[in-house]
């Protein structure tokens, strides 16, 4: 890692050194409240475990450190976004430098930094921007590893993959991947007989057995979360349509046509299936990407899942335009084409920065895009104007009870209803059963779920409704007050 800390003492790292101050300064700056899944990640960080419902306990761990130096705050929670994304950003610039020379990492990086997405996940917090910080540099020590031989290299390699897999289980591709490309590469063949790469492996393994321990206990409630999204919901045949379609959004049109082009001349240059550094990246970002395309024919899948796919993806963009065997005219249009892509994006991250920041500025369409990050403070000023006495807080909604846990003054531990099945975290924590004889708040979508639960109370009073309209989409719920809380069959799963 000396050499990488090293690389950073250039134009690129001085470059990444202003994007992050501007990226922390920018937290500071938005009013923008926690979205659900950021409330929600943050009360996983108030009960460390081996693992949660719908992933592993990264996020949670590093969401808890922050949050105990930066204090429980929206900045001491998005801090580390713009951290682990600019981390990111370092490695992919790393990659290029390390496969080919500092022009390619540094256009690698600033492509990959040039999109809205990129600029979405340097201020918002979820499991993606560490899973894209570790996924970068697991390709790092990859390379290195596979060139070095040297056993340091394969044991940290090891441990990179073991973080990036306890922070979402989209990791475990790189490791199919990592085996993949041992197969397909003729000078690394030969470390498939090697047991350096199979302690890669082992490493991976030690590092997730908690979890899995975690999960075996709890009936592995996270595999069969993650297994729905393997299931068919549908035989879409515009799925991958859409599919490309969002992807050219993610990344710019421009930019994902080209890498489109890129990954189509590889396959069609024998030359270039030769070259070992282009294969090591076309097997982490081409083939992956393939393998997703048939999936959105079943099932409608979420624009961010590839984006871990790209880092090499960029690298392997930039390092062909830059330095691939192109005619004078073909260079010219190449090269333009590249860097209207990045010209196109920054455009586009700019607009996404401004749109968290004056959102009137811009057509309803876009500024209902902020939904999820608006009005949860007042909601819960709304609510505890009704919470006298410090009442239990329950709710049928994780966004609901998320929100309220953190907004609420005293940040309660906030409950769910037991609906039949787990639908969440809230489901699998210690429940309602500890606390029969409380009065509760109960926090509603409509008046009509009350009737269900009237038998958890003595008495279930009417307190009121709250409707308001944000970027004309309607947020409502009413509130009861439930007197004397006693058993029922809606308390938790025991």
């Amino acid at each position: 890692m000396k050499t990488f800390f090293n690389s950073l003492f250039s134009p690129a790292g001085l470059i990444l050194l202003v994007l992050l101050a501007g990226r922390i300064s920018f937290i500071q700056l938005i009013g923008l409240n926690l979205s659900p899944d950021e409330a929600y990640y943050w009360d996983w960080s108030r009960h460390l475990a081996w693992g949660y419902y719908s992933k592993p306990p990264m996020i949670a761990w590093i969401i808890h450190v922050f949050t105990h130096v930066l204090g429980v705050s929206e900045y001491g929670i998005r801090v580390p976004a713009a951290l682990f994304h600019t981390a990111y950003l370092a490695f992919v610039f790393y990659l290029g430098k390390l496969l080919f020379d500092e022009k390619v990492g540094f256009w690698a990086m600033v492509a990959a930094a040039a999109s809205p997405l990129a600029a979405v996940y340097s201020f918002v917090m979820t499991i993606d921007p560490p899973l894209f910080a570790f996924w970068a540099l697991a390709l790092c020590l990859a390379w290195q590893a596979a060139e070095s031989q040297k056993f340091k290299d394969f044991f940290f390699l090891g441990i990179v993959i073991g973080l990036g897999l306890l922070t979402k289980q989209t990791m475990i591709a790189f490791l199919v991947f990592f085996f993949v490309w041992l197969a397909l590469s003729r000078e690394k063949r030969s470390l498939l007989k090697s047991p350096k790469s199979y302690l890669v492996a082992l490493i991976v393994f030690l590092m997730i057995l908690p979890n899995l321990l975690w999960n075996a206990k709890h009936g592995w409630i996270t595999f069969k979360h993650t297994s729905h999204h393997f299931e068919e919901e549908w035989l879409n045949f515009l799925g991958p349509l859409i599919f490309l379609g969002e992807q050219a959004g993610v990344i710019t049109p421009i930019i994902f046509g080209l890498m489109l082009f890129v990954f189509a001349l590889f396959l069609s240059k024998e030359k270039l299936r030769n070259n070992e550094k282009l294969l090591f990246l076309f097997v982490f970002s081409a083939l992956p990407l393939a393998l997703v395309l048939p999936l959105s024919l079943l099932r409608k899948v979420n624009a961010n899942w590839p984006y871990p796919f790209y880092a090499a993806g960029f690298v392997m963009l930039s390092a062909l335009v830059l330095r691939g065997s192109w005619g004078e005219s073909q260079k010219r249009l190449v090269r333009g084409l590249f860097f209207a892509g990045i010209i196109l994006g920054m455009l586009v991250m700019m607009a996404t920065y401004q749109l968290a920041r004056t959102p009137e500025i811009f057509p309803p369409k876009l500024q209902r895009l902020l939904y999820k990050f608006t009005d949860w403070r007042d909601f819960a000023s709304w609510v505890q104007k009704e919470r006298k006495n410090q009442e239990l807080v329950i709710t049928l909604r994780r966004d609901f009870a998320s929100e309220l846990a953190f907004y609420l003054p005293d940040r309660p531990h906030t409950y769910t209803f037991w609906q039949g099945y787990v639908k969440s975290q809230y489901d699998l924590w210690d429940g309602l059963h500890k606390r029969l004889g409380e009065d509760a708040i109960l926090v509603l979508s409509s008046r009509s779920e009350a009737k269900r639960y009237a038998s958890c109370f003595e008495k279930l009073v009417f307190l009121g409704q709250y409707k308001k309209n944000i970027f004309g989409k309607k947020r409502q719920s009413v509130i009861f007050k439930g007197y004397n809380l006693k058993m029922c069959p809606y308390l938790d799963k025991r």
